[in-house]
């Protein structure tokens, strides 16, 4: 595996784009996703300002105007939510003044539209990119992910829905303690070379600072030490509804909107992501409720204490909740560089029906996934996609069921059980 630091970021030619565009781009993402990385490796002659050094910070609170004028364009202003409102009014003010493309490229740790502090949103002078860790793509080096082969099949009638040179790919070698590995690691570029242990207290650490530092100091939370509390508990839940009522409960934090609002907290610093419940007027029982996981999985074992041996070791029931979320989030990792456009929810009625991960295109048009821990797949496994193929007829372009055994199989008519590892070897 190539050093971390020396990855390609699939998200930077729409980056470099973006700054050739319009006058404000916005990168925001998790801590350590790699986004000063990316930012110092596109710079190009501008100006690169942390407000995590302690000697600017102060004189970007105390005269934000000053702190921001003359530099040399691009100017990067790392962690920006920590300038707060005043130095947000200040940029918006210069690109009012200077209407010129790439002038600012602002990276953070919280989701800018939804922290109080940053309520000048710059609408209409910004666009917004999202730097999740790496993807599984980026790790390998693989040429293409499954979603570009699903969003933009080679050689084929875009309109075409059939998917079958997928069955015709090598099968996979990873076993189950591979994909334990893979699942452990998670994406985060400082963790992903290192041991189980050491994985551990790096990621003990990063939710520390994630806690005492960015959720407080954005928010005023007063009881920040329950947070980690929280984000276990979420972990259990990984890939599955989020039921306020039970999460409130097993917690004890005082009052259900104080168990809620420290929730936002987890997802404004992109620890935890929501997957909305999808309904359409055909599926006239469906539930509207969210699944919830953790945006990284080598987050969510180090909380649960899991190490790869001992994921390896569980039964596919045990390991099922984390691959699920493993798959997840690889598919949303991808799409952030290959198609942002796209809807990611999942499906549940009041009948028991289920569907893990639904991908709507703008068109309407829907893939669905299952994801099984499990090494072998029946036709038994799609019962619900083929449900979901009969309910919506021509929008149903694909289903696929994403499983451990090493061979592309049809299981129904446009339906497809695939290797895990397909969502970066195909």
């Amino acid at each position: 595996m190539v050093e971390s630091a020396t990855l390609p970021r699939r998200i930077e030619p729409a980056l470099r784009h973006a700054l050739g565009v319009f006058r404000v781009v916005v990168l925001h993402g998790p801590r350590q996703s790699g986004k000063t990385t990316l930012s110092r490796r596109i710079l190009d002659g501008g100006t690169f300002l942390s407000l995590d050094e302690p000697a600017l910070l102060p004189l970007a609170l105390d005269d934000p105007t000053g702190f921001i004028a003359g530099r040399s364009k691009p100017v990067v202003v790392d962690e920006v939510q920590r300038g707060g409102d005043d130095l947000v009014r200040a940029i918006k003010l210069a690109v009012d003044a200077d209407r010129s493309a790439g002038a600012f490229l602002l990276t953070g740790s919280t989701s800018f539209l939804t922290v109080p502090v940053l309520s000048e949103s710059l609408a209409g002078r910004a666009v917004f990119l999202h730097l999740a860790p790496f993807s599984e793509v980026e790790i390998e080096g693989s040429a293409d992910g499954l979603l570009a082969r699903l969003v933009d099949p080679p050689g084929r009638d875009a309109a075409s829905s059939s998917h079958e040179d997928l069955l015709r790919a090598p099968p996979s070698a990873l076993t189950r303690r591979q994909y334990a590995e893979r699942i452990c690691r998670g994406g985060y570029p400082e963790a992903v070379h290192l041991s189980d242990e050491d994985r551990r207290l790096w990621f003990s650490a990063y939710v520390h600072t994630a806690v005492t530092r960015d959720i407080v100091e954005l928010t005023g939370a007063r009881r920040s030490t329950e947070l980690p509390r929280l984000l276990r508990a979420v972990a259990a839940r990984t890939a599955g509804e989020l039921v306020m009522q039970d999460l409130h409960r097993d917690l004890e934090f005082g009052s259900i909107d104080t168990t809620a609002d420290y929730l936002s907290y987890l997802e404004m610093t992109h620890l935890v992501t929501r997957l909305p419940g999808w309904a359409t007027g055909a599926a006239t029982r469906a539930k509207r409720r969210s699944k919830v996981h953790i945006a990284d999985t080598g987050l969510a074992a180090a909380m649960l204490g899991l190490t790869e041996e001992a994921l390896s070791e569980l039964a596919a029931e045990g390991r099922g909740p984390l691959h699920e979320t493993f798959a997840v989030n690889e598919l949303r990792r991808q799409a952030t560089a290959v198609a942002p456009d796209l809807r990611f929810c999942h499906y549940r009625d009041s009948r028991g029906r289920e569907i893990d991960l639904l991908i709507e295109r703008p068109d309407g048009r829907l893939i669905a996934l299952e994801v099984k821990a499990g090494a072998t797949a029946r036709p038994a496994d799609a019962k619900w996609l083929a449900w979901m193929r009969d309910l919506i007829g021509d929008r149903f372009e694909v289903g696929l069921v994403l499983y451990t055994g090493p061979h592309p199989l049809r299981l129904a008519d446009r339906i497809l059980a695939l290797p895990l590892s397909y969502l970066w070897q195909v």
